[in-house]
């Protein structure tokens, strides 16, 4: 199974289509965002990708109610919660948050990932358990761009995507 793991999203529109657009060049069986959609709408975008997300609420995402609703519009099986949140995927157990609060318990816990965003910086461990920020779809406090993370239960590694250098031609 192929994860395609976000965050930080805020808003930015063109951005998340270049998330999207590199979680479906991957072949991505799930997308799980580590919170910060900020308004309903970027919903949209996420449906572009055609497969289930799971998520997390950011501190930037005042309105739980109207993500809530359009998390159903998306495909079967597509779940946002409150931050943390313990999700199994393939075999994986996945520790999910957008603040970096309960990384420590989390990584002594036994989960084989730990997911958080918030500080829109990139940060993997390469050993169990993973602890991943993928850094921000967002772009624009991030001194390397937007990024994303995809990660194949199959290898084993996680894969840095630079969606700047990827999706950018101007």
């Amino acid at each position: 199974m192929k994860f395609a793991i976000l965050s930080d999203s805020h808003d930015h529109l063109r951005n998340l289509r270049w998330a999207i657009a590199e979680a479906k060049e991957q072949q991505v069986d799930v997308i799980i965002h580590a919170g910060d959609f900020v308004a309903p709408f970027t919903i949209d975008v996420l449906k572009e990708a055609g497969v289930p997300v799971f998520g997390v609420f950011g501190n930037c995402d005042g309105e739980h109610t109207g993500l809530k609703k359009r998390f159903e519009e998306l495909p079967v099986g597509s779940e946002i919660h409150t931050e943390p949140h313990i999700l199994e995927l393939d075999g994986f157990r996945i520790a999910l948050m957008h603040r970096p609060n309960w990384v420590k318990a989390f990584s002594q816990s036994e989960v084989d990932m730990v997911i958080f965003g918030h500080l829109h910086e990139l940060h993997i461990q390469n050993k169990p358990p993973w602890i991943i920020n993928p850094g921000e779809v967002f772009g624009q406090r991030s001194e390397i761009g937007p990024t994303i993370v995809i990660f194949d239960t199959e290898v084993g590694e996680p894969e840095v995507r630079r969606l700047k250098e990827l999706y950018d031609h101007d």
